[in-house]
C-alpha cells in the first residue's frame, strides 16, 4: 500500500508582496509555542471537525507576539493554501485549505473570514493595491480598508483569473449552459 500523503501537513508558502508591519512564523504544533504566548483561534468556535490546520507566531511591531491556530477547510490541492500580507500594513491573510482568514495582527480580535468558501486561489495586485480572493463563482476584493467589494456570479463553477493589465482583471469561467 503507498501512503498518503495529506494536503494540510504541507507548510504553508509566504508572500509578501506588500509592506507589513509584522513578522510570521509557522509552526509544526502548538507545543513549539511560548506558554505565555496567548492562542487565539480562527475561527473563534471550532467545529468538531475543525481538528487541522495551521499554527503561526505573529509577532505585531506593536504588542505581544501570539499563536493563532487556522482552521483548514478542504483537505485538497485545489483550493488556497498560503499565508498573505495585505495592503494595509497591520493585517495578515492566512489560508488553510481554502479558509481564508484576515486577522489585524495588533488586535487578533479584530478577524473575519473571507466569504468565498472555499477560496480556490488568491492573487496579489499590487498597482491596484489589492489581495483578490476567487471562489467558484465569485471573486472578492480587499484593500487599505479591508473588504472592498464583492463580485456577482461571474461563472457557474470556476474562476481562473490570468492577469491584470491596464486596471482590467482577465480570466476564465465556466458557463453551464454552453458547457465551456
Amino acid at each position: 500500500m503507498t501512503p498518503v500523503v495529506r494536503f494540510f501537513l504541507q507548510r504553508p508558502q509566504c508572500h509578501f508582496d506588500f509592506p507589513h508591519s509584522y513578522n510570521v512564523q509557522v509552526l509544526e504544533s502548538y507545543s513549539l509555542a511560548h506558554p505565555l504566548e496567548k492562542l487565539h483561534h480562527f475561527p473563534v468556535r471550532l467545529e468538531e471537525g475543525d481538528r487541522t490546520g495551521v499554527y503561526a507566531r505573529v509577532t505585531p511591531a506593536t504588542g505581544p507576539a501570539w499563536i493563532g491556530f487556522f482552521a483548514l477547510g478542504f483537505d485538497s490541492g485545489e483550493v488556497a493554501h498560503g499565508i498573505f500580507s495585505l495592503p494595509a500594513p497591520d493585517f495578515l491573510c492566512v489560508s488553510a485549505g481554502g479558509y481564508s482568514y484576515v486577522v489585524n495582527t495588533a488586535n487578533p480580535e479584530d478577524w473575519e473570514q473571507v466569504e468565498q468558501r472555499p477560496v480556490v486561489s488568491i492573487v496579489t495586485a499590487p498597482e491596484q493595491r489589492l489581495l483578490l480572493f476567487a471562489g467558484f463563482t465569485s471573486i472578492t476584493a480587499y484593500g487599505e480598508a479591508g473588504q472592498l467589494w464583492t463580485s456577482e456570479r461571474l461563472s457557474w463553477e470556476g474562476i481562473s483569473i490570468s492577469r491584470i493589465e491596464g486596471g482590467i482583471l482577465y480570466g476564465t469561467g465556466w458557463d453551464a449552459l454552453k458547457d465551456k
